[in-house]
């Protein structure tokens, strides 16, 4: 068995990649969303190679973050897992964060120090529950000639998650007062099923003023107008936001650890 990166022109174990995610669909690419562009271009794609060069297995290190972020399919073989975390080790800066919809702290630590662990909840809505429209004179649709105010706002908050690659979704709304850009969301990733929105955040002395409703209900129309499913992730502790969700249609889907790792 070996490990190996899979070049973005060599289209048929890509096709292959997206495969293997769709035998679980939802529970795979609810975190495996960077096999599909635009955020294909911020991941390295490594497969896992049986006897024969059969790929078995697949998972991400998406590198378009200040942290890199391990990505691992559902339902990994022991044998597979063991693999690629020796893989891991070698290849990984000291500090990192590995996403998992089933793997624990006591999974890891076994090969990693885990500096501390998050869980969020999953959410989802499909299309027949979309929201009602939320209009306002402040929305904006986020277009190509945004890209540098909307880089400069999540700079300033100091967003880990946010790579201006990430735009070219479309998914991407902005909430302007007095020309200043007080809300901003979109998209982590999309899959030709669904999107996940990620990048939500309104300044605070802008809260409490629904402008989080109105930002999350326009990303979640606009992605329900072209995808099966909206997800997206809430801290388990955040039950505003959760109440939020709610209100809008979502609905719990299952909770997904992050557990930041050190060598």
């Amino acid at each position: 068995m070996e490990i190996r990166l899979i070049e973005k022109n060599e289209n048929h174990l890509l096709k292959k990649c997206r495969k293997i995610a769709h035998i679980n669909y939802l529970d795979n690419l609810v975190l495996i969303g960077d096999l599909h562009p635009p955020c294909i271009d911020l991941a390295r794609i490594y497969g896992v190679f049986a006897e024969r060069n059969e790929l078995v297995s697949v998972f991400i290190v998406f590198v378009g973050f200040h942290m890199p972020s391990i990505v691992l399919p559902v339902k990994l073989e022991r044998s597979i897992f063991v693999k690629i975390m020796g893989f891991l080790r070698e290849i990984l800066p000291d500090s990192f964060l590995l996403l998992s919809l089933e793997l624990n702290e006591q999974d890891v630590i076994e090969f990693f120090k885990v500096r501390s662990v998050a869980v969020d909840y999953c959410m989802t809505i499909h299309a027949q529950d979309n929201p009602q429209d939320f209009p306002s004179p402040y929305l904006r649709k986020a277009t190509a000639d945004d890209v540098d105010r909307i880089d400069d706002f999540y700079q300033a908050i100091g967003s880990g998650p946010w790579h201006p690659k990430q735009l070219e979704s479309g998914f991407y709304f902005f909430i302007e007062r007095d020309d200043q850009i007080i809300a901003c969301g979109g998209t982590h990733f999309e899959t030709p099923r669904l999107a996940q929105i990620g990048n939500l955040f309104v300044l605070e002395e802008f809260r409490r003023q629904k402008y989080g409703e109105i930002l999350t209900t326009a990303i979640t129309r606009a992605i329900l107008a072209k995808k099966e499913i909206s997800t997206l992730f809430v801290r388990v502790e955040n039950k505003i936001a959760q109440n939020l969700y709610t209100k809008l249609g979502y609905k719990m889907f299952k909770p997904a650890n992050l557990i930041y790792c050190e060598k």
